[in-house]
């Protein structure tokens, strides 16, 4: 039975410990009293140790029934909370404009890759990049600085290379492989300046 009281009296204790803990769910003023019940002394009575186990049942009866102010309020503002965030508004989302096209005319398209043949072995852009299938594209530097954003047959090229015989208007456009610029061979489109 002496087991039995004080493990009783240790959930007791923890139970009214929480409540500091956590201050939104606390029935009472943070700070109440409790009577402390030790082992091995003779002031020791059932009785006393019963008074604490029934104000504990008590206390969890009330607390566990009613919820704290801030927690009504989050439960009442929880549509608001969830459509604007916390504390932020919200904000209609811009649209980033669409690019802009000038079309340039119409130029002589080519075809490379990186082999020893078409590249030198060069692994590297003018630029100094690795050249991507799609995006990377040889133009005259003259007309046409590193960076730039041109739009041939529906895909975005960015300028990135030079080449020897790259002038004037013709494009160099860079292949995975030699097959591909070859199947592609020489052919003309119309070129559009891709601005943002």
């Amino acid at each position: 039975m002496h087991y039995f009281k004080i493990t009783l009296l240790a959930a007791a204790m923890a139970a009214f410990s929480l409540t500091p803990a956590f201050p939104a769910f606390a029935d009472e003023p943070v700070g109440t009293d409790v009577t402390v019940v030790e082992a091995g002394t003779s002031d020791t009575s059932e009785d006393s140790v019963q008074d604490v186990v029934q104000d504990v049942q008590e206390s969890q009866e009330t607390s566990g029934s009613r919820e704290s102010k801030g927690h009504r309020a989050s439960v009442v503002g929880e549509e608001e909370y969830i459509s604007q965030g916390p504390g932020v508004q919200k904000e209609e989302k811009e649209e980033a404009p669409a690019p802009r096209e000038t079309s340039l005319g119409r130029f002589t398209i080519t075809g490379y890759c990186g082999c020893e043949q078409c590249s030198g072995g060069h692994s590297l852009t003018y630029s100094g990049t690795v050249p991507t299938p799609n995006h990377t594209i040889s133009a005259d530097l003259n007309y046409f600085p590193l960076g730039t954003k041109l739009k041939i047959d529906g895909t975005v090229y960015t300028v990135e290379d030079k080449g020897s015989f790259v002038n004037g208007n013709i494009l160099d456009i860079y292949y995975g492989s030699h097959q591909e610029a070859l199947a592609k061979g020489t052919y003309t489109a119309e070129v559009f300046l891709v601005q943002d």
